[in-house]
């Protein structure tokens, strides 16, 4: 069984969308535990009808998300974001899940947690599809630049977590060319020691635009360009449905064959809905955190929240711990970057 640990503020749509959320999963999971934090006196009158394995915690909305996340946390420190990351830090939840920006989940992830020495700070993972399967990519917003080191981080990241669902996973560099000379000295030195490696098919580097072939399983970059790589692909999916739709909308016959071609596009595309892919794992730390999406509604945040049990039941933060304490060792003196 697996205790969830869930701040109901911090996303676009608050407790209103994300109550409900969490009352048909809990629902559908009668052997875990959700407890439930946020302000009491917004939502009381759907306390009584919550499901029983489900709890309670009276916490306060953090507040305004455009300050510093440090500044914003030390005038407010009983929110219910930090709750959460106590409730995880003391034990009593396994796990936690908040839509919550970015900034204030690294900065609680650093204060409530050990962040692993290797790494200069927790990095952000999470699944992207490809037109086979889903390809892990990190980093994606917690750092901006990223040394030798770092690259050889997330790569032990990534893997540890790939390695629990297929055995010797694949895994590229993210380069402006997949030419051994071209890239930045620090993730040429990556490339060379990853080609050692022996618990993946080291890829060599992928361009951006190669990522979605499905033919890697693991895509690491600096996180910096991983925020890129997905939000212009947010932005040319959306571009893309745009046009097609005023394109069908022009005269009466686009829009009688738009009315089949539509249905067979939705079918088509079904795969790549961005609310089966939600929710990033913050890793790196002894903590088991996971960041659902701001603008996430009800199947968005049911992803986030089984991806949050996948994280307890396949022990990913113990195995990713152990991946790079042995990363750590075997570079001990070969890093110069």
């Amino acid at each position: 069984m697996a205790t969830v640990a869930i701040d109901l503020h911090g996303g676009d749509f608050g407790p209103s969308l994300l109550i409900p959320a969490c009352f048909q999963f809990f629902r559908e999971q009668p052997s875990h535990q959700g407890i439930l934090v946020g302000d009491l006196k917004q939502f009381r009158s759907v306390v009584q009808h919550c499901p029983s394995n489900i709890d309670w915690l009276d916490k306060p909305a953090l507040g305004d998300a455009a300050k510093r996340p440090a500044r914003l946390l030390k005038r407010q420190a009983n929110s219910s974001i930090e709750s959460c990351f106590e409730l995880v830090k003391q034990g009593q939840a396994d796990v936690l899940v908040s839509a919550e920006h970015t900034g204030v989940l690294l900065v609680l992830t650093t204060k409530y947690g050990q962040v692993h020495p290797f790494l200069k700070r927790p990095a952000l993972v999470s699944a992207i599809p490809t037109v086979k399967e889903p390809c892990l990519m990190l980093d994606l917003g917690a750092s901006y630049t990223a040394k030798t080191a770092q690259l050889l981080a997330f790569s032990a990241i990534g893997t540890s977590l790939a390695s629990a669902i297929k055995q010797k996973p694949s895994l590229a560099l993210l380069n402006v060319g997949v030419e051994a000379f071209k890239g930045p000295i620090e993730l040429q030195r990556a490339a060379e020691q990853l080609a050692n490696w022996k618990d993946i098919d080291f890829k060599g580097y992928v361009e951006a635009c190669d990522i979605y072939s499905g033919d890697y399983d693991i895509v690491i970059c600096d996180g910096f360009s991983g925020n890129h790589v997905i939000k212009s692909a947010e932005g040319s999916m959306a571009l893309s449905s745009q046009l097609l739709s005023d394109r069908l909308n022009q005269n009466y016959l686009n829009k009688f064959l738009g009315l089949w071609f539509k249905k067979q596009m939705k079918a088509a595309l079904k795969p790549l809905d961005p609310a089966n892919y939600n929710g990033a794992v913050v890793a790196g730390s002894d903590l088991a955190v996971v960041k659902s999406h701001g603008n996430a509604r009800s199947k968005a945040f049911n992803s986030a929240l089984v991806k949050a049990l996948a994280l307890c039941q396949q022990q990913s933060v113990v195995a990713i711990q152990q991946k790079l304490d042995q990363v750590a060792n075997d570079q001990k003196g070969v890093i110069t970057g």
